[in-house]
Order: C-alpha cells, then structure tokens, then sequence
C-alpha cells in the first residue's frame, strides 16, 4: 500500500470515529453533566489509552524541551478547538456550531494559498466548498429559524480556525521524530490539564460523573473519538496535504448523521440526505476520482 492510499485510510477511519462522539456523549448530557467535565473525562481516559499502549511496546516517553514548547502549542490549538465549540453553543443552535467548526477546510485552503505558498487548485477548491456546503445542508443552516448572533458566528469561526492551524501545525513543527502515539499521548495529555484547569476556574471543580453508564460512556468517548481519532489523523497528516485530511473529516458529520439517523432516533430529511451526498462527491474528487482520470489518461496515451 502507497503512502498517499494509507493516508485516505487514516483519515476515513479518522473522521468516522470523531463521528462517534455523539454514542457516547449524548447519553451523558442527558444525565446532566456538563460539556467542559465531559471533556475532560474524554481527554483522560484517551491519554490513559495511549499511555497504557506506549508502555506496552516499551516506548521512551521522554521529550526534550524544545519538543515539549512545540507539543504545548499543539495542545493549545486543539483545545482552543473544543472551547470555541463549547462557547458557539451559547449563542448559536448546535447544527449552525457544527456547520461553523467545518469551516476548517476552508481555513486550510486559505492559509496554505496565502502563506504557504500553496498554487491555486480548482479541484481543491471546489471540493472544500462542496463538502463544506454538504455539511451546511446536513445541520440544518438554510432551515434554522433561531435568532442570528455575531458572537456565537465569531466563535465558531474561531473554532473551524483553531483547528485548521493545528491540522496545518502537526507537520510543520519538526515533530516527526517523535511517534505518532507518543505524540498525540503529550497532546491530549497537556490538552486535559488545560481543559482540568479550566473548568476548575470556571466551575469552581470537575462534575463527578453521573452513574455507571456514565462512566461506560466516558470511558468509550476517550478509547474511540479520542484515541483511536486522534491517532489515526495525526498518520495521515504525516502522509498527505492538511487541507485533504480536513476534507476527509466530513466523514465525521455523515457517521453522526447515520447514528442519530439510525441509533439515537433523530429525524432526517431529504436536504440532510442531499448534504450526505454532497459529502460524498467532495470526498470522491479528491480520492477516488482522480485516480480513474489518471488510469483513463494513461490508458487513451497507451492506446
């Protein structure tokens, strides 16, 4: 298998289990537990997790400073992520968040044409706004009737940004010598000691979690959505474009979709089944589609 196939598989297999955090969250919310505790809860068992796998294959878990500054600035962006999220759904409906956080791929396209030196490229292009329109359709942008608020759009907006500089981040840091385990160990690890300092400052403490199936939940939150995620894009990063890896995240709004769809009882409509769709195409064009062109091309010059 090609690096440039195994980096799709990553990030497929990347955005389908960040899908999943809806399973095991919801089921928590509804218990009454709040959505920075649960964070955190979600960081420590992903860290756990990891930590548990490192030592089993005997990794060396020390940094030196200098990667640890670079880990540190990494954990910032990710969290960053998760508060902006956490704030955009004071003010916005949680479809509206969800569609704003999606901005990411723009923000990569943007930032690599801008300062990057990146070319300009219409497949590219045009892949982002189709899946960003994909996950706009699905969230119920063109159908929601809440009242608009510029704070809530600036925070999601920040969201989306905050996630684009980690995606664009990860590879640029001179990290590379580092695990991608070990790495996204330090990222979550940090990332939950923000979070844990946060809530305390905010909250006063962390929420104790509610019952068993609260701490089953959890548990799952940290081992798929967290870890298994966080592994899996941090490989693809390595292997091909951040702005392609946050394309093929728009696998996380589909999976959501068909587990509320299927599991959680959520209603659907025919827009949201065309966002799928549109989803889809997105994820093909940079995928699958160009390698049948390649394939034809090769085969009419052979002909």
């Amino acid at each position: 298998m090609d690096k440039q196939t195994l980096g799709f598989i990553n990030g497929i297999v990347s955005g389908i289990s960040f899908g999943l955090i809806p399973l095991f969250s919801i089921p928590v919310i509804a218990a009454g537990m709040g959505n920075v505790s649960i964070l955190v809860y979600r960081f420590l068992f992903g860290s756990l997790a990891m930590l548990a796998m490192l030592l089993a294959r005997r990794t060396d878990l020390r940094v030196s400073f200098s990667e640890l500054w670079r880990i540190a600035v990494l954990s910032t962006f990710y969290i960053g992520t998760a508060l902006a999220t956490l704030e955009c759904y004071h003010y916005l409906s949680s479809g509206i968040a969800t569609a704003l956080v999606y901005t990411d791929p723009i923000w990569c396209a943007i930032i690599g044409m801008l300062f990057l030196g990146d070319r300009f490229s219409l497949r590219l292009t045009s892949s982002c706004l189709l899946a960003t329109l994909g996950v706009m359709m699905m969230t119920g942008v063109f159908t929601e009737d809440g009242t608009f608020s510029a704070t809530g759009l600036c925070w999601g907006l920040a969201s989306g940004l905050a996630y684009a500089l980690y995606l664009i981040l990860v590879p640029r840091l001179r990290l590379k010598r580092i695990p991608s385990l070990k790495l996204t160990f330090y990222v979550f690890f940090i990332g939950m000691l923000i979070l844990a300092a946060y809530a305390t400052l905010k909250d006063g403490q962390i929420e104790t979690v509610p019952n068993a199936a609260g701490w089953t939940n959890l548990i799952l939150l940290g081992l798929i959505p967290t870890a298994l995620s966080n592994i899996c894009v941090t490989m693809s990063l390595r292997l091909i474009d951040s702005t392609i890896v946050a394309i093929l995240g728009a696998f996380e709004p589909l999976t959501a979709m068909v587990v509320g769809i299927l599991i959680l009882g959520d209603a659907w409509s025919m827009m949201s089944l065309c966002g799928a769709f549109l989803i889809l195409v997105a994820v093909a064009m940079l995928t699958v589609l160009p390698r049948y062109f390649d394939r034809a091309r090769r085969l009419l010059h052979a002909a």
